[in-house]
């Protein structure tokens, strides 16, 4: 499904119905944050589609049910939560209103967190769980015994449900916490609990903790886990094998508190601390009833004998008991077992069949994942680490998984290491949130931990290095803040060798706690930098060859991060990436970091003249980069990368050539240019010959006046029109003329239809509209990249403002007018240059065309024209003329990357905030209607408004909904200016 509720831009996979391959299944939850429309009308409009592609959608205009017909209408639904079911055969729909996710939360976890439960297969509205309490989770003061929760939906407090009745009731909305008690045995107590979220009824019945099997096969030291029967749930099944006699008992929670035995082989009905039960050598389907205490094993035929791992870890068995592996309860021949290798090891898999080691009994090979052979000189290396290992004793396959995280380090030209993260090529995305030592603040509030990781090879004039980049969101930033950094050169996964290194980082510079024999703090880059109030950015450079690690791509290091934190006369706390504590002693719990691909970033056609003309990737071409230019003089350029002086390919050929890192400038001679640029090879072209000829460049005239956004097009040279027919028969009864004009923020375009009979009938593109094509990277490779490219549609429907295209780039800075005058209409629209991370500048081209679709008949669009191009517009952005500033600046100090921001004219309090927010304007900048964006750190959009300033001069929205942490409101005027005000939330 796709729709409003995502933006029309993301896919809520549906499930596949195992009986009917045709019938689909979903759920989804609808909220009036996801009504886009405006105003709002508590309806979102959805679709379904196929392999997340619009080549095959369904829709229709009925709701709950109806049959939806390829490219149909938009379902509209109402907000709410529904089962959504699919027939993509007949197109046959329902939905289903129901509940959403329904979760436990109370005593148990602290009422901050929530223990989902499962929805019935067949009823949406029925829900149950299996909870297990113990008197740990009575947080009462002093204990009562009871253990107080409640239902709720979507782990959110607008919807949840409780009642004062145990063990059964009726929960009604907001109602009381219900009173849950804890057994007399002071072990455990577990319920198993049905609710239905439809009449808010509920029950609670004892049911049996985990059940086990102990005996003479483990040496009475560990328990063999049974499965609880999903519809019994006092039901325990088990398939094992018993390579000899061996004595054995039922017991639960791993304790002998509860524990059940017979005389009795093979049934049997087990005694509160009964007779060990005598289980003769064979393979048997167990299973024990909790409430009658019966029990049965039922000889199996097919299943393998149990599994074990053999090798160094474990002294190849010298204790005389095997590391067993736990059979898969419905896959009786696999077998899984999770395992932290503190070093590395030589082992087998081998039959737990008191036998010694032979080929016939074990199985080797020579990768982590392969097909096991019978062959003892086979041993299997596994580095220190933990890991979730699988294994088929019928096939032999088997693989060693890594647990835990994993970062992907790009490879990039050179990094400056001065604390500021402000490289194109830092990709801050991993989190580090675990506590591993410490004590948590009593508000629970951690502070925001984020790093990436980048590196270059030995072929650089430095010599490789890792560079680690820390962002550290901190209120209260103190002096003794830092972190530490592990790293283990050659994945050992065992005690700290010469490949490896543990530094600590922070106000004091670097100290090395382990490292190898020559290495010293100075060799290790190191920057940090500190805003009050907000917390620490840091980056550390690490010389690998020092390690002994040549970093080629593929390759593997393990890595780990910690990072403390210190307020005042607080102890404090560190979080930990992967590992905990152990690091300080081995390398075995590190994460795994793998050295990526070359990364370009943002490359440039650059001189002192002209500034950064940013060239883009076309699809599936990350080093390769293109754009469209004119020099209006001679001049030499280079290519750079991040818009900075540290990387700079020249040659002194021209037009192609091969450039190099600190090559010459490059002779340009003045003329408009395809320019193309490799990043790998440093081949490079200006080729005149490539680029759009003269009727397909359209001039946008550079003004520093903004034009009034108001459908009055007296402004503008109209000198364009859209005359080429690209659809429908005609004739072309229409007229239509357009001009173009840009500053520093926005681009302005002015279009004015002469049209006879102006009507609309339907979805925008069947009414009497202007379309335009905007290709923002200009690469012109076809499809419309989601990042820089889009469709718009001003049609004559006065509901619609501006229709965009759903999956290119979101259109959010823009003010558009639809105005009907004498003889035909006028369509008025300003786009901010920021909607297409575009930097505007004299000579800067993107790619362009313009439509008109024309309704003369009450029947849907007849025809459509373009200024140029083809009828394929919408989709080919190949097909597309040129859009070319001309006048104006060659570049902006402050471009698109760094607007001139009217800050001062936005005042925002309170700040800190823990719910309403106000945004007051001062002055005249902000006068009239605004957009407000809040985005997160990493720039993604949380709440988007629309509001204005008159009267008052005051905006008011609420934050309440947000975790804390630091956020930009966004402040939008009509004309396009701008202001960013910091807001933190508490």
């Amino acid at each position: 499904m796709i729709g409003e509720f995502n933006g029309w831009s993301d896919d809520l996979s549906m499930t596949r119905d195992e009986m009917n391959p045709d019938m689909w299944t979903g759920y989804i939850y609808l909220t009036d944050g996801d009504d886009t429309s405006d105003p709002p009308d508590g309806i979102i409009e959805l679709k379904f589609r196929q392999d997340a592609d619009w080549a095959v959608n369904w829709g229709s205009a009925d709701f709950p049910a109806g049959t939806a017909v390829l490219d149909g209408a938009n379902i509209p639904v109402p907000v709410g939560n529904y089962k959504v079911e699919f027939n993509c055969a007949t197109g046959a729909y329902t939905f289903t209103s129901t509940c959403g996710m329904v979760s436990l939360i109370g005593e148990f976890n602290d009422w901050a967190g929530d223990f989902w439960m499962m929805r019935d297969a067949t009823d949406p509205d029925m829900w149950t769980a299996v909870l297990n309490l113990n008197e740990g989770m009575d947080t009462s003061d002093p204990p009562d015994g009871l253990v107080e929760m409640k239902f709720r939906a979507n782990a959110d407090w607008g919807t949840n449900w409780g009642a004062a009745d145990f063990p059964s009731g009726t929960a009604v909305l907001d109602g009381a916490n219900i009173p849950v008690p804890l057994d007399e045995t002071g072990i455990s107590t577990d319920y198993y609990i049905t609710f239905n979220c439809a009449t808010g009824e509920y029950t609670f019945t004892n049911v049996p903790g985990p059940i086990s099997m102990i005996g003479a096969f483990n040496d009475w030291n560990g328990d063999v886990m049974m499965k609880r029967d999903p519809m019994n749930p006092n039901m325990f099944t088990l398939t094992r094998d018993w390579f000899e006699t061996a004595e054995s008992k039922f017991r639960e929670n791993k304790d002998w508190s509860a524990n059940w035995g017979s005389a009795d082989f093979p049934n049997g009905t087990g005694d509160d601390n009964g007779a060990n039960i005598p289980v003769a050598a064979g393979t048997y389907d167990v299973t024990f009833d909790y409430s009658t205490k019966a029990y049965t094993f039922s000889p199996n035929a097919t299943a393998c004998p149990e599994m074990s791992i053999i090798g160094d870890f474990n002294e190849w068995e010298a204790s005389g008991f095997p590391t067993y592996m736990a059979r898969v309860p419905d896959s009786p021949n696999e077998f899984t077992l999770a395992y932290n290798f503190t070093s590395a090891t030589t082992l087998f898999f081998k039959v737990v069949d008191g036998q010694p080691i032979g080929n016939d009994n074990i199985w080797g090979g020579t990768t982590l994942c392969q097909q096991g052979e019978h062959d003892v000189t086979k041993l299997i290396s596994v580095s220190g680490g933990k890991y979730n290992i699988t294994f088929n004793c019928l096939s032999g396959d088997y693989c060693f998984e890594r647990l835990g995280n994993a970062v992907i380090a790009p490879k990039v030209f050179d990094m400056t290491v001065d604390g500021n993260l402000n490289e194109a090529d830092w990709s801050i995305d991993q989190n580090v949130s675990r506590v591993i030592d410490g004590t948590v603040p009593e508000t629970g509030d951690l502070n925001t931990v984020n790093f990436g990781v980048t590196y270059k090879n030995l072929d650089s004039k430095e010599g490789a290095y890792l560079y680690v980049g820390v962002d550290v969101l901190d209120a209260f930033p103190n002096v003794g803040d830092g972190g530490q950094l592990f790293i283990d050169g050659n994945k050992s996964g065992g005690a700290y060798d010469d490949f490896d290194l543990h530094a600590t980082f922070g106000a004091a510079g670097i100290t090395i706690i382990e490292g190898p024999e020559g290495l010293v703090a100075e060799d290790i880059l190191f920057g940090m930098s500190l805003q009050i109030g907000v917390g620490y950015t840091a980056e550390v450079g690490i010389p690998l060859d020092k390690l002994g690690v040549t970093p080629l791509e593929g390759s593997q290091i393990g890595f780990d991060l910690f990072v403390t934190d210190v307020d005042g006369d607080d102890a404090g706390y560190t979080l930990g990436w992967n590992g905990g504590l152990e690091n300080e002693e081995n390398t075995s719990s590190f994460g795994d970091l793998n050295f990526g691909v070359l990364s370009c970033g943002c490359i440039s056609l650059y001189s002192a003249t002209i500034g950064d003309v940013i060239l883009r990737n076309p699809t599936e071409m990350p080093t390769y980069y293109v754009g469209t230019y004119e020099l209006f003089n001679a001049q030499d350029v280079v290519f750079r990368k991040d818009m900075q002086s540290t990387v700079e390919w020249g040659s002194d050929a021209f037009p192609t050539g091969t450039a190099a890192i600190g090559g010459a400038m490059i002779p340009a001679t003045a003329d408009k240019y395809r320019v193309s640029f490799d990043c790998i090879s440093g081949e490079y072209n200006f080729s005149a010959d490539e680029v759009v000829p003269d009727e397909g460049i359209a001039m946008a005239q550079y003004t520093e006046t903004a034009p009034t956004i108001d459908g009055d097009l007296s402004e503008y040279s109209l000198d364009y029109g859209s005359d080429i027919l690209v659809a429908g028969t005609g004739p072309v009864n229409n007229t239509v003329t357009y001009g173009l004009k840009w500053d520093e923020f926005n681009l302005y375009i002015g279009v004015k239809v002469v049209d006879a009979v102006v009507e609309f009938t339907g979805n925008p593109w069947d009414n009497d509209a202007v379309e335009m094509y905007i290709d923002g990277n200009n690469d012109k490779d076809g499809a419309y990249d989601a990042d820089f490219d889009t469709q718009l549609i001003v049609d004559a429907n006065p509901e619609d403002t501006l229709w965009a295209k759903a999956d290119g780039v979101p259109i959010t800075n823009f003010y558009a007018i639809y105005k009907e005058v004498t003889g035909g209409y006028n369509v008025e629209l300003r786009l901010g240059w920021d909607n297409f991370d575009f930097a505007p500048g004299r000579g800067r081209v993107m790619g362009w065309s313009l439509g008109n679709n024309d309704s003369d008949n009450n029947v849907g669009r007849d025809y459509q024209t373009v200024w140029y191009g083809t009828g394929s517009n919408w989709s080919n952005t190949a097909d597309l003329g040129d859009l070319q500033l001309a006048g104006g600046p060659f570049f902006f100090a402050n471009s698109i990357n760094e607007n001139v921001l009217y800050n001062a004219d936005i005042e925002l309090f309170p700040n800190p905030t823990t719910g309403n927010v106000n945004l007051r304007a001062v002055g005249e900048t902000f006068n009239g209607e605004v957009q407000v964006l809040v985005t997160d750190i990493q720039g993604r959009v949380i709440t988007q408004i629309n509001d204005n300033f008159r009267g008052s001069n005051l905006v008011q929205f609420n934050m309440s909904n947000l975790t804390h942490g630091i956020y930009f409101v966004n402040i939008i005027g009509q004309d396009g200016k701008r202001a960013v005000k910091k807001l933190i939330v508490q």
